[in-house]
């Protein structure tokens, strides 16, 4: 511990920007991750299972998914994160964008979203945290905000869930109420499930390569000075 220490204050004395350097001993944030599953409950609908899992689902990556735009309401997105194949009676596309783009019953820009997902995985209490506001659900014509961060008393603040810091599986759980054409004011009480993969952001080998060069000269002036 001691030897990261010295080494981290080098690097931070040299100017050196450490992007991957976690906020504390246990905490580091999201490098990559993927979905592999996963649900979601309406209340007074039912369960949704996820079906459908799109080709990229790295969600700290960039916003993933096009929506309904351009999409015929009985047709899926060929671009989402996930989706179900029939829910309710219409497959549902679920993308990430600072705001939905766009449909029949919803034009672009009606609903907020938010930054591209981000977050931290903490290796000794093998938690997870995201902020997952800019979740979108396209359904029959229309986008919905199903995302955290909203204050209505129901919507989560942040998504958490538990993480397995040696196989890095993880399980992400958050409430929503899911805003738009269908579900009035303030909206459907939606529970959401993700499953899948979660990797903390690497140390670049160069770095600590670079570290230990600067060790070795700190001791060899250690050794002069004597």
């Amino acid at each position: 511990m001691k030897r990261v220490a010295i080494m981290t204050a080098l690097v931070s004395a040299l100017g050196i920007p450490v992007l991957s350097q976690p906020a504390s001993a246990a905490t580091y944030a999201i490098g990559s991750m993927n979905i592999t599953g996963g649900n979601v409950v309406a209340d007074g609908f039912g369960l949704g299972t996820l079906d459908l899992i799109g080709t990229n689902t790295n969600l700290v990556g960039g916003y993933i998914g096009s929506g309904g735009a351009g999409v015929d309401y009985t047709m899926l997105d060929p671009t989402l994160v996930a989706g179900i194949s029939n829910w309710f009676g219409f497959p549902a596309s679920f993308y990430t964008a600072s705001a939905n783009y766009g449909d029949a019953n919803s034009p672009a820009g009606t609903y907020t979203g938010g930054p591209v997902p981000g977050g931290t995985l903490d290796d000794a209490a093998g938690t997870i945290t995201m902020d997952m506001s800019s979740w979108f659900i396209n359904w029959n014509d229309g986008d919905y905000m199903a995302g955290t961060g909203r204050n209505d008393g129901t919507t989560s603040a942040m998504a958490a869930g538990t993480w397995d810091p040696v196989t890095h599986a993880y399980s992400l759980y958050w409430d929503s109420y899911a805003t738009g054409p269908a579900c009035g004011t303030p909206g459907c009480v939606t529970h959401w499930t993700l499953s899948g993969a979660a990797s903390p952001v690497p140390i670049p080998a160069a770095l600590w390569l670079f570290g230990s060069g600067l060790l070795g000269l700190f001791g060899l002036q250690r050794r002069l000075n004597k």
